[in-house]
């Protein structure tokens, strides 16, 4: 065999090696720790996210200025949580590094001081550090300000197949489904195994590697994983992922020099590692063109007096959807990781229209949906959260004793209570995100993740907190037994929260001790941070689980179900109490 010309050479190693778009991460950047002039720090409003929000003085000029980092330089969403508890909308501009991006940008009644919206907009940021002030422009001064949200991309990534690696005890196999390229490595059942890859950054310092893996036995599988001949990470676990044709990431911090570096992924125990389909390098990539297809089924799921709420069916896309916008026409009046959001802060009785478009990571924005409308009105969307907690204000106990919000909380505080038709607790709310894995939902963004419900989903396998907005119960114990009221999986639920209601099921169950406690996806509808690690609310959160026939729906994972089925029995609720 000749040797390769050049030209051949670099077409080789070109094709061993595609370039991933970016990555979309959104981080919280709470108006308290920012740089306030002519405002203070306030806690006398429930409802905020951290330890408070800012109330600037009633004069034009006070600001607020977040310091925001973004990874790559690009655009941007922004989203502001405010509260604006009076009759006037309060007008600010907002400055992204000394620019103006948004002259006079309106953020309208709320409806009360304690009833919180986001108004979200696009700017571009630069790499490294950059300043989002806003400024206000009119006598009333700036709304309360609770958060800054801004979602930027990651630096692009690199992907290196395992098949072409340099591989030792290990071998290409095709025999499960899923993998990317030309097939993945299986190592062979002992330690030592190594696969190899030749890894090229641009610059020296800390990149992230994610290798994608299977792993279907219930042990998990380390390996040690050396850069340029020293390791940079020992005994890194890959656990198991349910099947061998299930494939899940994970995520390792690694210091690269610039230039070519190796890295070798090495099986430590006597099962060797898992199998390994490939590995990303962040990195200097090439973009991604292509938009994700246009949301379809838009529809409205619920109203109330100053609110509408949505859905819509999940987009798709080349390398994944990342979130979606809701526009009334060109304004972005929403944003929502899941096919969901509730539009607040509306009056009474108006009517809007809306849109919908999907995101990916690299910004890319789908076509619109078609138009959806609705009222701001509470004759179709069931009883208002008003309405419902009115009829929970007083306790009749029916557990044997009171449960914590959080293991680390030393007494219970929070009492089951029995009324005609439902159960009911007020609490505070955690984020459940077991169940399938997903980019929200896995074992780097949940110290806690279960790859599995105690309910199932209607298809078989586990329901999906990211997508399926459900609740979670405390397993029996001596203090409750949920069964013993008829309560099951697919039972309806009305969760209250800060003026809202949301109608899920019983999907999972948690620790005996402990209560209050949804999914993923319920959480974002509701407003609530989502986000496992830092996420939920102390509350108040109300909880009303309908008991008696005709509580469960057919379908579990068909939240349209759930919200249908939830109106009516909240409704008779209502009147039977």
């Amino acid at each position: 065999m000749g040797r390769l010309s050049v030209l051949s050479l670099c077409v080789l190693l070109l094709s061993l090696v595609a370039v991933l778009p970016a990555q979309a991460a959104t981080t919280r950047y709470e108006a308290e720790n920012a740089t306030n002039v002519q405002g203070v720090v306030e806690a006398n409003h429930p409802g905020f996210s951290g330890t408070g929000f800012v109330n600037s003085d009633n004069a034009a000029g006070p600001y607020t200025e977040w310091i925001v980092r973004a990874p790559a330089a690009g655009t941007a969403t922004l989203a502001l949580r405010f509260a604006n508890g009076t009759a006037t909308a309060r007008t600010a501009d907002v400055a992204v590094n000394g620019t103006l991006v948004s002259a006079g940008r309106s953020f309208g009644p709320t409806g009360a001081w304690s009833t919180w919206a986001t108004s979200t907009l696009t700017a571009t940021l630069r790499a490294g550090d950059n300043t989002v002030r806003v400024t206000s422009t009119g006598a009333g001064g700036n709304p309360n300000l609770d958060f800054l949200e801004a979602t930027t991309a990651d630096a692009p990534a690199t992907e290196y197949q395992a098949e072409s690696a340099v591989l030792s005890q290990a071998s290409v196999a095709t025999n499960h489904a899923g993998y990317t390229g030309s097939g993945f490595v299986d190592y062979v059942n002992a330690p030592g195994g190594y696969i190899e890859w030749s890894v090229n950054v641009a610059e020296a310092g800390v990149h992230t590697l994610t290798v994608r893996y299977a792993n279907g036995t219930a042990a998990a599988r380390p390996m040690d994983l050396a850069v340029n001949g020293v390791t940079a990470a020992a005994g890194v676990t890959f656990p198991g992922t349910g099947a061998w044709s299930t494939w899940a990431d994970k995520q390792v911090a690694v210091t690269l020099a610039a230039g070519v570096n190796t890295v070798r992924a090495t099986g430590t125990t006597a099962n060797g590692g898992p199998n390994v389909d490939r590995i990303t390098v962040s990195g200097a990539g090439g973009p991604d063109g292509q938009a994700p297809t246009a949301p379809t089924g838009a529809r409205v799921t619920g109203t109330s007096a100053t609110s509408i709420s949505l859905a819509w069916t999940e987009s798709s896309d080349n390398v994944g959807v990342t979130g979606y916008r809701v526009y009334e026409g060109t304004a972005v009046v929403a944003t929502s990781p899941t096919p969901a959001a509730t539009v607040g802060g509306l009056v009474t009785g108006s009517t809007h229209t809306y849109t919908v478009t999907a995101l990916d990571a690299a910004g890319n924005e789908s076509a619109a949906s078609a138009p959806v409308t609705g009222r701001a009105d509470t004759g179709t969307g069931g009883p208002t959260a008003e309405q419902l907690l009115s009829k929970v204000t007083t306790c009749q106990q029916i557990s044997n004793g009171r449960y914590k919000t959080d293991a680390d909380v030393a007494t219970g505080t929070i009492p089951v209570c029995a009324k005609t038709g439902a159960v009911h607790w007020t609490g505070d709310m955690d984020i459940d995100c077991d169940g399938v894995r997903t980019a929200q939902c896995n074992e780097d963004t949940d110290c806690c993740f279960q790859p599995q419900t105690f309910c199932p989903a209607s298809g078989g396998g586990y329901l999906n907190a990211a997508r399926l907005p459900f609740m979670v119960v405390p397993s029996p114990s001596g203090t409750w037994d949920y069964r013993t009221r008829g309560i099951g999986c697919g039972t309806v639920v009305a969760i209250v929260h800060n003026g809202q209601v949301e109608y899920t099921v019983m999907g999972d169950t948690g620790p005996a001790a402990i209560i209050g406690e949804a999914s993923y996806a319920a959480a974002a509808n509701l407003g609530i941070n989502p986000d496992p690690k830092n996420g939920g609310t102390d509350g108040p959160v109300t909880y009303i689980v309908f008991t008696g026939t005709g509580t469960k729906v057919q379908t579990i994972d068909n939240h349209d179900q759930a919200i249908t089925l939830g109106r009516q029995l909240a409704q008779q609720f209502v009147q039977n109490n």
